[in-house]
């Protein structure tokens, strides 16, 4: 715990709210607050030698003077400036007291963005330096940090200079065989070298010492948690059941040894005396889903309930209407419901009665399945997906009794597993890396928008041989900064691509319930 921000000079009531809105409280935090860039501050160029898009120096004359209008709410200043090789017109924001600060013929350093206006080449809100003053930062890296409005780079400069010229020495907990080991620079360097690199190398150097502290203890605190997980009893008994290897056998379909792996080591967890919370990652098409479902009907058999949470009311019916599949060929006869925000609050009143009084085995749905007022009566098991990783209030949320569930994380994200076991390291980690019997393998192209037509053809003779194809954009409709294709805009164009007796349609998350359906 640091000192409060305001031992700082210079910073006051409306300067310490600033840092606090970037989660900045006290000095501890500062000193942890780390640039997000950094500035290499060159010699100086010739204008004539500037090239658009780049952030360049040059040192000039100023050659004319400084005029100062008003458009759209903002001053606008600028300026012509000068050296052997050509001239430069210069521009600035809301900066009216250059006018006294630019004389004719006085030379400085100017450094700022290079843009161009029509058909010349113009400097974009640049800095401004004396000779001298650029002089003593040549060469050298200057600190980026992350603002906010009212809150200048200069300024957290300014303050985290202060905190480095008095901070007390920090006591090196790493031992001196692992830093050698790793070639890992001391606490108290990297700490004020992050900050103020004299050069790449001293920057590399204190960033792997930082770094390798965060992954140290993130690590640790994962490993923290991980025994804490499997020192939590499971306190609902579950034995095995006849009725999951019926299934196994009937299904049309033969599993295979991965899936067969995974649902043992799931069937093995959930009859243990440790709750269950594992990770079954598996590319699109590996066959999580069946292994979920027979996770939630092994579950059920014990009289217990199960819970699936989807990250959209569109695959949380998916999984509704796939499980119902299954139950009607399976000759299952569970109670299973669907809840969602789309459902009418009468709908979620008898939903709500079901789950509370116990009737309701099998409940399926989105994030509404963990509002508060959804009570469950005895909830075993919980399925998510990676997008849902269930925090301690989450798990507070879907608590019986006080009880916490077993826990089941589906993830379709090809993770290595040496990293799976750094970012899900509270999770035991099952891996489903077998296609089932005769899939095709999945085919990913990389291509340039002249493909399109080639695509569109073989989407066109997909669709007349009964298939589906589905299309992708980044946005649901157009925006002003982004140059991309969106839903709304890209639909049409397929419209008047394809022939009439096509069907295009969208869905996207902006559009009421009803209309998804």
């Amino acid at each position: 715990m640091g000192d409060s921000l305001r031992t700082l000079k210079g910073v006051g009531d409306k300067t310490e709210k600033l840092f606090f809105k970037l989660g900045i409280y006290d000095t501890d935090d500062l000193l942890h607050y780390y640039p997000r860039n950094y500035d290499a501050f060159e010699a100086p160029v010739d204008i004539a030698d500037l090239e658009e898009g780049t952030v360049k120096a040059v040192s000039a004359a100023v050659c004319s003077g400084v005029y100062v209008t008003s458009a759209k709410g903002r001053q606008i200043i600028t300026a012509s400036i000068n050296d052997s090789s050509g001239k430069l017109s210069v521009i600035w924001f809301n900066m009216p007291y250059l006018r006294t600060v630019l004389k004719r013929d006085s030379q400085f350093v100017f450094r700022g963005r290079i843009v161009r206006k029509q058909s010349h080449l113009e400097m974009e809100h640049p800095e401004v330096f004396t000779p001298a003053a650029y002089g003593e930062i040549l060469h050298s890296l200057q600190p980026v940090y992350g603002l906010t409005g009212g809150l200048s780079n200069k300024t957290v400069t300014k303050m985290i200079h202060q905190l480095l010229k008095n901070l007390p020495m920090y006591s090196e907990f790493l031992p001196e065989e692992i830093r050698e080991r790793y070639q890992l620079a001391d606490i108290n360097y990297a700490l004020r070298t992050i900050h103020f690199p004299g050069n790449m190398e001293e920057l590399l150097l204190s960033r792997k010492r930082l770094v390798f502290d965060e992954f140290l203890l993130f690590i640790l605190s994962v490993q923290m948690l991980k025994e804490k997980s499997e020192e939590t009893p499971n306190y609902f008994p579950i034995n095995k059941t006849w009725t999951t290897e019926q299934i196994i056998e009937n299904l049309p379909y033969s599993l295979t040894g991965a899936q067969l792996n995974t649902w043992h080591e799931i069937e093995r967890d959930m009859s243990g005396q440790a709750l269950m919370s594992r990770l079954v990652q598996g590319d699109v098409g590996s066959g999580k889903t069946i292994i979920a479902f027979l996770a939630m009907i092994l579950a059920c058999e014990n009289g217990y309930q199960a819970a699936l949470m989807a990250p959209t009311e569109v695959l949380a019916r998916q999984h509704y209407d796939g499980f119902l599949r299954l139950q009607e060929e399976q000759g299952l006869n569970f109670h299973v419901v669907l809840l969602t925000g789309s459902n009418t609050a009468r709908e979620k009143r008898e939903i709500y009665q079901h789950i509370a009084s116990g009737e309701a085995q099998i409940i399926i749905g989105t994030h509404a399945l963990i509002q508060e007022k959804v009570e469950y009566h005895d909830l075993a098991l919980v399925v998510t997906d990676e997008q849902h990783r269930f925090g301690v209030k989450q798990r507070e949320a879907l608590t019986t009794r006080g009880n916490p569930p077993n826990i089941l994380v589906m993830s379709a994200t090809p993770i290595p597993r040496t990293l799976a076991i750094i970012l899900y390291g509270d999770l035991d980690i099952s891996i489903i890396d077998e296609l089932p019997a005769k899939r095709l393998p999945i085919k990913n192209c990389v291509v340039n928008t002249s493909y399109r037509p080639k695509a569109y053809a073989f989407i066109q003779r997909q669709v007349r041989e009964g298939r589906q194809a589905y299309i992708i954009c980044p946005m649901v409709e157009e925006s002003e900064g982004l140059d991309a294709e969106n839903v709304l805009d890209y639909t049409r164009k397929l419209k008047g691509i394809f022939p009439s007796d096509i069907n295009v349609s969208f869905l996207h998350g902006k559009m009421k319930p009803k209309r998804k359906k």
